[in-house]
Parts: structure tokens; sequence; C-alpha cells
């Protein structure tokens, strides 16, 4: 019988990266500018290597979460990126004006630019 260790894996939560800055962009794909796809970009630092940060989607306001290094990392200040959506695009929607975004710091409203 062979023994395997188990670890625990840090839970995902708000990020509490140093320094978060957001920008906000819009782009319609069509003749009607009010309807279009979102993007989201997040940046940030951390001082060890091994974090992913990523946005998820809430009732409308969007949480930039952070999920902790596991294992060996280094103390070494580590500079990090987060776009929404993460892969291909959800679709388009009535864009906003602002969106709300939420870290470990509090609630952020960002303006929402047209994509030029």
């Amino acid at each position: 019988m062979s023994a395997t260790a188990t670890g625990t894996t840090p839970r995902s939560g708000l990020s509490h990266g140093t320094a978060i800055e957001y920008k906000a962009f819009a782009r319609s794909f069509t003749q009607d500018e009010t309807v279009g796809v979102l993007y989201l970009i997040a940046t940030c630092y951390y001082g060890t290597s091994g974090f992913t940060i990523f946005f998820e989607e809430n009732s409308g306001k969007f949480n930039l979460m952070e999920q902790p290094p596991t294992g060996i990392f280094m103390n070494l200040v580590t500079y990090y990126v987060a776009t929404w959506p993460t892969g291909g695009s959800p679709g388009e929607r009535t864009l906003p004006t602002h969106v709300d975004i939420v870290d470990a710091q509090g609630e952020h409203r960002v303006h929402v630019k047209p994509w030029k």
C-alpha cells in the first residue's frame, strides 16, 4: 500500500494585490453602439510568486479574486494581470458607462471607455 501526501489548497478570495489598477473598455460589433462586449483589465503585484488573479461576475458587479500559491514559491516581487472575459466572449450586452469592481480593499467604480 502506498502513502499519498495530501495538502490543502488555499481557498480563493478577494485580491489583496498591491497597487491594483483597473481599466474597462466597451466595443460594439454592430451599428447599435449601445450593445457590445465589455472588457476588463486589472494589474497589480505581490511580494511572492505563484499567485493567480481573475475576475468573477457577481450580480452585476465584478470581483477581482486571487488564488494564493501552493507548494514552493519565491519571495520575489511578481506582477500580475487579469482580464475579463477570460476566454472568448460572453456575448454582447447593454454597455454600461461604469462597472463596479470589488477587491479586498473595497468597491471601485470604473469608467467604461469606448474601444478606439
